[in-house]
């Protein structure tokens, strides 16, 4: 493979593994074929990993047999606007978080959810940018998240989510849509305890919007807590969602993430107040949920 060879052919992500023992920008020229500037630009912004874990410096010494993945295009991903701020104060931060955007960096690559926090801060004239994480939404999920800007607020509000006091409302799209109005769905997320409140919020002729209110917080738990229902979150492929709508009259709705938002987040301020943060329904999400009840 010629080095250096033309960006629009190369995939969006190598996977190597080391033949030999060399620094890992040098294996990356020799064997995935790219130039050094593209190389070094895609570490830079945290698309390396090696066996697993990411990796930011290009000099890091491979040794034969390590697995090596480099996301050579990083998403497009549009700075955060104003009308993104939900609460700001002189310890938290809330924001509507778009859809395309990770909570920490991943294999993807791009800019992830602090750093685009910090530039918004900065933008809006904040002398202290900081933005550190709490708690996690997925790539593809909308809605409120809770950052701290100090990390003692950061320790205090870890606290809260760690002792299962904050009080967390989602809506979810799904297809097919549940036999009863209400529910409970306890089984474990990955060998540790889970449970997921449900309701159905409004009904349609093969799906159904339901309010989803989990008390723990696992990775991907309510997704795999309606998968277990029988009622996968439309667009989530990989856990059997649909990922196109259509009518009777031929009419089609193509769902491009999983119908997942965040609505709400209730918790207890770092200074001691309570304090509650809703972030409306997105436009793709409002479009997905017309277009089912149009077919009504």
């Amino acid at each position: 493979m010629p080095k250096g060879r033309d960006l629009k052919r190369l995939p969006a992500r190598l996977r190597l593994v080391a033949d030999r023992d060399e620094p890992l920008l040098g294996f990356l020229v020799r064997r995935g074929g790219v130039g050094e500037e593209l190389a070094r630009a895609a570490i830079a912004r945290g698309g390396a990993f090696v066996r697993g874990k990411r990796v930011p410096d290009p000099t890091i010494a491979l040794h034969v047999g390590d697995r090596v993945e480099l996301a050579l295009q990083a998403p497009d991903v549009s700075p955060l606007g104003r009308d993104r701020v939900l609460h700001l104060d002189e310890q938290v931060l809330a924001v509507d978080k778009p859809a395309g955007v990770a909570a920490q960096q991943d294999l993807a690559g791009g800019p992830a959810l602090p750093e685009l926090c910090s530039a918004l801060l900065r933008e809006l004239g904040e002398g202290q940018s900081q933005a550190l994480l709490v708690h996690r939404l997925d790539r593809g999920t909308t809605g409120v998240t809770v950052l701290a800007r100090t990390r003692r607020a950061q320790a205090a509000l870890l606290l809260e989510f760690r002792a299962h006091r904050v009080r967390k409302e989602y809506r979810a799209l799904v297809s097919p849509p549940p036999s009863g109005d209400e529910g409970v769905n306890d089984s474990s997320v990955g060998s540790r305890p889970a449970l997921t409140k449900w309701r159905v919020v409004e009904r349609y002729v093969s799906a159904a919007m339901i309010a989803a209110l989990p008390e723990t917080g696992r990775t991907h738990q309510i997704r795999l807590h309606l998968r277990d229902l029988g009622c996968p979150l439309l667009g989530d492929k990989a856990n059997g969602g649909e990922v196109i709508l259509t009518r009777p009259s031929g009419a089609r709705h193509d769902v491009s993430r999983p119908m997942l938002h965040a609505l709400s987040i209730g918790l207890r301020h770092p200074a001691g107040f309570e304090m509650n943060v809703e972030a409306p329904l997105p436009p793709d999400f409002e479009a997905a949920r017309a277009f089912l009840g149009a077919a009504r």
